[in-house]
């Protein structure tokens, strides 16, 4: 009786080397952005650059401040800029 190996995906497996080892080829994509002339900017996982891609595009929504009507595109970045804003700190009462 002959075993038979399982089959693995294509891509996922190298020739053998010199010494006869298989080796694993990874087939996983490079994140990187092609578009708003970004050439290529690269990405450590696809959450960031979907955020990326959607902040770019104009589909997120933007923050605004409350106080001098910056906008931001990520509400952590309005916040930060909260409590540094002098805008209406310093106006008189």
């Amino acid at each position: 009786m002959d075993l038979v190996p399982p089959i693995d995906p294509p891509g996922s497996w190298g020739p053998p080397d010199a010494s006869g080892q298989v080796r694993v080829v990874s087939s996983r994509p490079e994140l990187q952005c092609w578009e708003h002339g970004c050439n290529g900017q690269p990405f450590s996982n696809i959450s960031n650059l979907l955020r990326h891609q959607r902040e770019k595009s104009g589909v997120a929504a933007k923050a605004t401040c409350s106080k001098c009507g910056a906008e931001f595109t990520r509400t952590t970045a309005r916040n930060k800029h909260l409590n540094r804003c002098k805008k209406m700190d310093t106006q008189p009462s």
